[in-house]
This record gives structure tokens, C-alpha cells and sequence, in this order.
């Protein structure tokens, strides 16, 4: 289930950004899940130590999509923390976290589809642009509360 956090240090909740990029159409791009096929999600992740979320976010933009961060425009990172829960408990760096924090960004991009062959990590099989509404119904349940917050947020739901 999704939340808003307040806790910004909520020990069990990864820090992590997210990466919603839009073209003129109003679609996002998104790329299928390397691990988890037929699972089409945003880009993020983790925001290391001592990185503010803009700097996190230009440095994931770059590793998940090849993208440098002059490519694309910030339009707006959201004021609030969203939260959701993996499906099952993950360790990363000798901490066990049960879900993910994330500090949301508003990007546009108008330029080629970028080539996941061609990137830093392996996060995705490929990519597509997408509408909001295709990629609610076709990310992790657990995303998608999440993705339907943001893309509310970002005024991106089709009236």
C-alpha cells in the first residue's frame, strides 16, 4: 500500500527517486523490467550518501537510461515522499528494507527513445512511450498506487 511519508528517515524505507519523463504527447517513458519481464515501470533509484535528490535523480536518469541531464528539462520534483512495499523484504548495503521512499521528478524529454542495450544498468529489457494509464495497469500492483498519486500529481490522468 502506498503512503505519504513525513518521516524522512524511516529506517525500513530505502531513499529513492523517481524519474517520470514526458514527451509533447503526454506519454511517459517507461522500460520493461529486467527482472521481473512483461513488468513495465518509470526509471529510479537509490539516493547515496551525502547526494541531495536532484543529484540522485541526474545520476540514475544517466545509469537507467543513457540520458545525460542536459537532455531533458526538469519541469518540478514533487514537495512530498511517497512510499510503497517490495513483495518481499530486501537487503541492499547490509540493511534490510521492507519498501521504498521516493522523491518524485517531472522531466521532458523529446528527443530518441533511449536504448536499454546501451545503458549503465541493466535495469530494463527496453523501452516505449507509454500513456499513464496503460502503465498503471501494467507495472507491480505494488507500484501501482504510487504511479497513480504521481501521475494525479503531475496532472497527467486523462480527465
Amino acid at each position: 500500500m502506498s503512503t505519504q511519508f513525513n518521516l524522512i528517515n524511516d529506517p525500513g524505507y530505502r531513499p529513492n527517486v523517481g524519474i517520470m519523463l514526458v514527451d509533447d504527447n503526454r506519454r511517459v517513458l517507461a522500460g520493461e523490467a529486467f527482472h521481473y519481464r512483461d513488468e513495465w515501470m518509470m526509471p529510479q533509484g537509490g539516493i547515496d550518501d551525502g547526494e541531495t535528490t536532484l543529484q540522485a535523480m541526474q545520476r540514475e536518469l544517466f545509469e537507467e537510461t543513457s540520458l545525460l541531464p542536459e537532455q531533458a528539462q526538469v519541469v518540478k520534483e514533487h514537495d512530498k515522499w511517497l512510499s510503497y512495499r517490495f513483495r518481499e523484504p530486501l537487503k541492499k548495503d547490509g540493511i534490510l528494507y521492507i519498501g521504498q521512499r521516493q522523491k518524485w521528478f517531472l522531466l521532458e524529454y523529446n528527443g530518441p527513445l533511449p536504448d536499454a542495450d546501451k545503458t549503465q544498468d541493466k535495469e530494463f529489457t527496453q523501452f516505449d512511450w507509454v500513456t499513464p494509464e496503460w502503465l498503471i495497469d501494467n507495472t507491480t500492483r505494488f507500484k501501482a498506487e504510487v504511479y497513480k498519486i504521481i501521475f494525479a500529481e503531475f496532472n497527467m490522468l486523462t480527465p
